[in-house]
């Protein structure tokens, strides 16, 4: 017996191949099409007979017997509470019962799925048949207790919510902004909602593919679902929707998940036409920014370029004038100074000096903007004759300014154009001097 009540434990494991047993059950006997039971309702089902059942078997030894489920009927109310709305909504007796054995047909097909040896299995079946016998003895009972005139009344009442509830749930999906098509398994439109006909017009008729309608991939239900998987978002765009068309996102959902006898569909569409074109829009803009960014960074590219040519003829200019001044000091400084180590006589080192002078104020970058650095040759008495020949002064007036006699002044201009290297050239003295600035004396 502990067994079978083991088996009997496992069988809430048994859930999904119970769910396919019990549809083919209910299509096998006709029932299907009648039903709109959805998958929750027939899991509740199923575990609105189990449940009980094992609670039950819970802490005894052996299965009560039949008349023992007889005589406390409590096990099962939750079943016969379900049968009376069953009634009220116009199932008969003969209808429900039938359902109900698929059901318990179905619960017994998964024992023989379960780890265990045939005596077990039988017993498992045996105590699944006592408990279903003992329902069904039960609910026949009450069904036939109760007079025809308040199932009547029942019925009537039933109908009655359930119309309310029938236009209640009309009136939501008339004022969702959502499209909502439902169609059937070959893709013919059914049925549509007030949102769709707003889109569409009036030029969608009943029985017209909804792949047609919506521009979708596939020519079936099967490729559609193939393309839009089921349950998963989908941005499309449906060409009949004027202009450009309009923008959705799909969700394909079967009606099975409704009841468990529908073979349509239904399809779902939120209008997200605004967030495209937005996207759209800003997709173009980055574009643009990353084609600016890329012309920006050619152009950046193309300066470092000329930057790294004008740095590298500008170290070759330092390295001329290195090799310059290194060379001169090589060759003439330090010869001279040498020289004038070695030299004697005054007159001699002082010529030697007067080389040095001359080759250091080569080397030098310049008195000034507009200077020469061979200026800087020149004494303060020199520099003062300059003035007044770059005053534009003769010989004669800087003689007689000077207190000196024009000799000595033909004599300073003669020194002033040997230091300034125009000796020996055409050059203009106060010309030259025109274009140097002069520093005082």
């Amino acid at each position: 017996m502990d067994a079978a009540f083991d088996l009997l434990h496992k069988l809430p494991d048994r859930v999904e191949p119970f769910l396919e047993s019990w549809t083919e059950g209910m299509r096998a006997a006709g029932y299907l099409e009648h039903t709109t039971a959805k998958r929750d309702d027939c899991i509740l089902s199923f575990q609105v007979f189990v449940d009980p059942m094992l609670a039950v078997l819970a802490g005894r030894e052996t299965a009560p017997s039949f008349a023992e489920l007889l005589a406390d009927a409590a096990w099962c109310a939750r079943l016969r509470d379900a049968a009376r709305r069953h009634r009220f909504r116009g199932v008969t007796l003969e209808m429900f019962l039938g359902c109900f054995r698929t059901m318990i047909h179905s619960i017994e097909e998964q024992l023989p799925a379960l780890p265990g040896d045939d005596e077990a299995r039988a017993e498992a079946v045996r105590i699944v048949h006592c408990f279903a016998d003992a329902f069904a003895t039960a609910l026949v009972g009450e069904w036939t207790a109760l007079s025809e005139r308040e199932a009547d009344e029942r019925l009537v009442e039933s109908n009655r919510l359930l119309t309310l509830e029938k236009n209640k749930y009309e009136n939501i999906l008339a004022t969702i902004s959502d499209l909502v098509f439902i169609v059937a398994e070959d893709g013919a439109v059914l049925e549509t909602n007030a949102a769709v006909r707003r889109v569409f017009g009036a030029g969608l008729t009943r029985g017209t593919a909804v792949w047609d309608v919506l521009g979708l991939e596939g020519a079936s239900m099967e490729e559609v679902r193939r393309y839009y998987p089921p349950e998963q978002s989908h941005e499309i765009r449906a060409p009949q929707t004027g202009g450009d068309g309009r923008y959705f996102e799909l969700k394909v959902l079967p009606l099975s998940l409704v009841s468990l006898a529908s073979k349509g569909s239904i399809l779902v569409l939120n209008d997200i036409t605004a967030h495209v074109r937005q996207r759209s829009t800003l997709e173009q803009v980055v574009v643009e920014r990353t084609e600016a960014l890329r012309t920006e960074k050619a152009q950046l590219e193309e300066m470092n370029i000329t930057l790294r040519h004008v740095m590298g003829a500008v170290e070759k200019d330092r390295e001329s004038d290195r090799q310059t001044v290194a060379l001169t000091v090589e060759t003439v400084l330090l010869p001279a100074l040498e020289r004038v180590r070695r030299e004697s006589t005054p007159e001699m080192r002082k010529g030697y000096l007067d080389l040095l002078e001359d080759q250091l104020v080569k080397l030098s970058p310049g008195a000034g903007p507009d200077g020469d650095a061979r200026l800087l040759k020149l004494t303060p008495m020199e520099m003062k004759i300059c003035r007044f020949i770059r005053a534009g002064s003769s010989s004669k007036d800087i003689a007689e300014a000077m207190h000196l006699s024009p000799a000595t002044i033909q004599t300073h201009r003669k020194n002033i154009r040997r230091k300034l290297g125009l000796q020996g050239s055409d050059q203009n003295l106060y010309t030259y001097l025109q274009s140097l600035a002069v520093p005082a004396a």
